[in-house]
């Protein structure tokens, strides 16, 4: 289950950005994980409530923002939606396409408990 990887990774940004702020409680974290990513949110959410069981996060909710995919199509020159890889251009069925968009996953902002 790489969401478990993919929990400790952000707890690390968290609790490194926590202490250089001289932060007791984070509240919220939140991140932005991409339609085209390829993370399972649920496993990330369960995944979440395990690493956060010590420390400055316990207790601390994910808030989970989820970019649309976007792809560039090469056959029509158009910037098309595109919810997984493998599927085929919706303006002229074409399969040549390069995402521009929803591929990302990372930490947006960290609020902490006053």
């Amino acid at each position: 289950m790489h969401e478990l990887s993919i929990a400790e990774g952000i707890i690390e940004i968290v609790q490194r950005t926590a202490q250089a702020n001289h932060v007791n409680r984070v509240k919220s974290v939140r991140i932005a994980v991409g339609e085209l990513a390829g993370v399972d949110i649920e496993s990330l959410r369960f995944a979440w409530q395990s690493v956060t069981q010590n420390g400055c996060a316990q207790g601390a909710e994910l808030v989970i923002d989820r970019p649309p995919g976007k792809a560039w199509c090469m056959d029509c020159s158009l910037e098309v939606p595109l919810k997984r890889y493998g599927e085929a251009c919706p303006h002229c069925g074409g399969y040549h396409l390069t995402a521009t968009g929803g591929t990302e996953l990372k930490v947006i902002d960290i609020v902490a408990d006053d």
